[in-house]
């Protein structure tokens, strides 16, 4: 039966998981939407209705939800890339131990304030640094960063598109690893296809996390998401747990 509802609500979901579901619910809720024991306030204009929509049927990061909840380590801390609304970050900090250390990087400064409204609301605060920064691997210590009109719009002014821009901090993921004295450490990643770079300029770094769980996107200049996958694989330096469309799970191979 359990099998059955969780078809069920796989195909339901999409269908109402609508701009006009997002509308009233938010209306009736009062931009309060409960998602899988959760409360997230949706009332920044960053949060569209779709969004909104999403989060009420469960929908919302589901595989990144289920991966963090069956793959992440509750004895480590947590480097979180990409934090937007703090669904997941109030999920990682529910789910390991008190005495562990959660980091979430944010480029986005309206994100960052939606994130915080979150952990605060869902009593997940404690134990969480965020990190208001862009991951990047340009020179200089700033980095130009387009604000989209949706939560998971915003990148790198590079590809801007003529969207509004804002001088934000660069760091590297090796960056973080040294400034926050990460040692046992498990990786969350969803950066809208910056994670390429890291790939690219930054594989030892990654290498260094116990767990990595990341969605993984496609770029113009380099591939598609399984492009970006197979890349990673191709490396020798990972071994693929799972995966379910985009998000994938990889364990460090260690050395003999």
């Amino acid at each position: 039966m359990t099998s059955l509802t969780t078809h069920v609500k796989r195909f339901v979901g999409p269908i109402i998981a609508n701009r006009w579901t997002g509308i009233i619910a938010a209306r009736v809720l009062g931009n309060r939407i409960p998602h899988r024991g959760l409360t997230i306030d949706t009332s920044s204009p960053v949060v569209d209705a779709e969004t909104k929509a999403a989060l009420l049927v469960n929908g919302y990061e589901s595989a990144e939800y289920r991966f963090v909840q069956r793959y992440l380590p509750t004895d480590c801390d947590v480097l979180e890339l990409g934090g937007s609304l703090g669904v997941i970050s109030c999920t990682i900090r529910r789910r390991i131990a008190a005495d562990r250390r959660q980091f979430v990087v944010e480029a986005d400064p309206r994100l960052a304030e939606v994130l915080r409204r979150n952990l605060a609301l869902n009593d997940c605060a404690r134990g969480v640094e965020i990190v208001e920064a862009a991951i990047s691997y340009g020179a200089g210590g700033t980095v130009r960063f387009a604000l989209g009109e949706r939560s998971d719009s915003g990148r790198i002014a590079a590809d801007a598109d003529g969207l509004p821009t804002i001088e934000v901090p660069a760091v590297t993921l090796g960056q973080l690893i040294e400034r926050h004295g990460l040692t046992d450490f498990a990786l969350v990643c969803d950066i809208e296809g910056v994670e390429w770079r890291i790939v690219e300029h930054d594989l030892d770094a990654l290498a260094k996390a116990r767990v990595v769980v990341m969605e993984t996107h496609g770029t113009p200049d380099h591939g598609s998401h399984d492009d970006l996958i197979a890349a990673i694989l191709a490396t020798g330096r990972f071994a693929l747990l799972d995966q379910y469309g985009p998000v994938v799970v990889l364990e460090p191979k260690r050395p003999a």
